[in-house]
């Protein structure tokens, strides 16, 4: 069975966000067979740090999944690591969850982990699981290694040099 849980600041912003929050329970209601819950953006932040295994299928405001993602991001190795998947009901479309990193472009030292994983995701969501998994699995080697990590990972590897590495361990 599956969870989803819901956040938004509903209890100050009673308009906006009470009204995101009326629309979600509605449509949950449909699907009684998927757990529902709710919690305050404030104390979710606090969830995500310490009980993130809990999480399956969160639904919040752009705004509040803006900062959360980054958030979340920190707790597995910072932006330069986490993919990203949108599905629609029918399409999807995939990328880092970081931003363009202007102040870094350029210089080579760019982590390409989360576009890889976000690579590695839309494979899987294409049927090319095998090759998904393949990829990933390249990536985790890499990391596993310790020796050809990109500046943000504690290593002093160029883009480059971490992305020919993924690409030996295939």
């Amino acid at each position: 069975m599956g969870k989803v849980t819901v956040t938004s600041k509903y209890n100050m912003l009673r308009e906006s966000d009470g009204f995101f929050r009326q629309i979600v329970e509605e449509v949950s209601a449909e699907y009684p067979d998927i757990k529902y819950e709710q919690f305050i953006v404030d104390d979710f932040a606090r969830r995500i740090v310490q009980q993130s295994k809990d999480l399956d299928v969160v639904v919040m405001p752009n705004l509040y999944g803006d900062i959360l993602s980054d958030a979340a991001a920190g707790t597995i190795g910072g932006l330069g690591v986490a993919p990203s998947g949108c599905y629609g009901d029918g399409y999807a479309y995939f990328e880092s969850i970081h931003g363009t990193a202007p102040d870094i472009r350029g210089h080579g030292i760019i982590n390409p982990t989360a576009t890889m994983l976000s690579a590695a995701l839309m494979l899987d969501y294409l049927g090319f699981g095998d090759k998904s998994k393949r990829f990933e699995n390249a990536v985790r080697k890499v990391y596993a290694e310790g020796k050809v990590l990109t500046p943000d990972q504690g290593g002093s590897a160029k883009t480059g040099e971490f992305t020919k590495a993924v690409i030996a361990n295939l």
